[in-house]
């Protein structure tokens, strides 16, 4: 799972001048806004809660202050700004979103994946998938690529491109490969791809999932399950676009079939690991318990009404601190020391100021506001709406943080959708999907910008490859959205 980006956050810009430019510009937004006389069809109370997204849109994209922060900015400004407080005097909450179910959703995921990483699990299982693919290039691509994505399905994409480059850098070591070889190229670019594409698999994949699935219940009032999203949704995409890819990169790159290659290494790397230990055979008993309740929630549901995904992931999260390893010495599963070192906390107040300022945008007006000034969109094809806002979102992306494209855009969807005549839910939903297509940037995403530090790729090569990676995606989304989606969610 991405820990906010997709877990963390896109990586915003490093640059200083960037920085102190967005910080700026982002309070001359918000002090504009907030001065000038109220547009026409917005209420003053839209007006302020504008000022308050821009000016958290900004900074967000500029980091021109740590993004964990920027996203605490409504609890601060809304009872100031007479928008929202303690007591409200709207109907725009503040507190609650903070401690919506999906925060206790990623925190309880954060834990069990901090588990995994732990006893060496995730590594352990992306090996044997390796060592399956054999030792043909392209192949070895393609079992690089499907560990990955099945790593990234369950935690974050930028900790399965971690442990998965220093592997893959190992092989290329070994057959003396050039930063210029075609076939190193191809393997430093499919990780951090695979990754991405991995983590819209399932509902815990990407902090932007969780986001999305948020607002859209929030605002449309549709309940998306573990269950759905991920065999009607996330991972009909994956199965589909990962062989693509696959196909792509192999060909972009001319990677030559006939080469045989020594993968040893993957061997030397399990030999390390030695026998599953009793901790790592725990975490697997924990994650296969913590996977079946999520996929079979539908079967127990009219017994136990209460029970949502939050409660699963938060029995999955408390597990391993009472299931002892050895309880004579006190060895737990999970230590409170390394919970607290791997959870992303900041991952959890973005999710949290997203879902606020998302909600108010909606409560006060703002998005039906917004999508007046779209009229020209009236009489467009729903596949041309569709397509409209997928490529905005995949491009916009590239540039800032995927959650803060989702918190932005899901909201005004809404207003959108029902002024063109469309389907919110599908609007919502090809936003939530279309922002984690950022291939091209090192900023995009942590894993691109991991690839990229490892010197075998150039930036001609990610903005390329990246460029017609997010085109594949972007044609392959539509069809799996109406072949597969749209028959799952029939009332749609």
């Amino acid at each position: 799972m991405e820990k906010s980006k997709s877990s963390a956050p896109n990586t915003a810009p490093s640059n200083p001048l960037s920085r102190r430019v967005g910080f700026f510009l982002g309070l001359g937004l918000f002090i504009a806004i907030l001065i000038m006389p109220t547009p026409s069809g917005l209420e003053p109370i839209g007006q302020r809660v504008l000022a308050v997204a821009v000016l958290m849109a900004t900074w967000w994209g500029t980091e021109a202050i740590p993004i964990p922060i920027t996203s605490l900015l409504p609890i601060a400004l809304f009872p100031l700004l007479n928008i929202s407080g303690a007591k409200p005097t709207t109907n725009i909450s503040m507190l609650p979103s903070y401690a919506h179910w999906v925060v206790y959703l990623v925190l309880g995921v954060f834990v069990l994946s901090a588990a995994i990483v732990k006893w060496n699990l995730h590594k352990r299982i992306a090996l044997h998938i390796i060592r399956l693919s054999g030792n043909k290039p392209s192949r070895v691509v393609l079992g690089f690529m499907v560990a990955t994505a099945f790593i990234s399905m369950w935690m974050s994409n930028t900790t399965a491109t971690a442990m998965m480059l220093p592997v893959a850098i190992s092989i290329l070591v070994q057959i003396d490969a050039s930063h210029e070889e075609p076939f190193g190229k191809c393997l430093m670019l499919a990780i951090p791809f695979s990754a991405t594409i991995g983590g819209i698999g399932t509902i815990i994949g990407t902090g932007t999932n969780l986001t999305g699935v948020a607002l859209i219940k929030d605002t449309i009032g549709l309940d998306i399950s573990f269950y759905e999203w991920m065999m009607k949704i996330g991972l009909p995409f994956v199965i589909i676009i990962i062989p693509a890819m696959w196909i792509f990169m192999t060909k972009y790159y001319k990677v030559n079939q006939s080469i045989q290659l020594d993968t040893s290494v993957v061997n030397d790397e399990l030999k390390k690991l030695g026998k599953m230990c009793k901790g790592e055979k725990l975490t697997v008993a924990i994650f296969l318990a913590a996977v079946v309740l999520w996929l079979t929630k539908t079967l127990y549901k009219p017994f136990f009404p209460m029970i949502g995904d939050e409660t699963i992931a938060m029995l999955a999260a408390i597990a391993p601190f009472v299931i002892p390893v050895d309880f004579k010495k006190g060895i737990f599963v999970m230590d409170i020391k390394t919970a607290i070192e791997k959870i992303s906390w900041g991952t959890l107040l973005l999710i949290g100021g997203a879902l606020t300022i998302g909600g108010a945008f909606a409560s006060a007006g703002c998005a039906a506001w917004i999508a007046g000034g779209l009229g020209f969109l009236e009489g467009v094809p729903m596949f041309g709406i569709i397509m409209f806002v997928a490529i905005i979102v995949a491009f916009l992306t590239e540039v800032t943080t995927n959650m803060v494209v989702v918190a932005a855009f899901l909201p005004m969807l809404v207003g959108i959708a029902q002024s063109v005549g469309v389907s919110p839910f599908l609007l919502m939903l090809t936003a939530t999907i279309a922002s984690s297509f950022a291939f091209m940037l090192p900023p995009a995403t942590p894993p691109n910008a991991i690839a990229y530090g490892t010197g075998y790729i150039d930036m001609k090569d990610l903005i390329k490859t990246g460029f017609w990676t997010k085109v594949i995606c972007l044609i392959i989304f539509p069809i799996v959205l109406y072949l597969v989606t749209l028959r799952a969610f029939p009332m749609m």
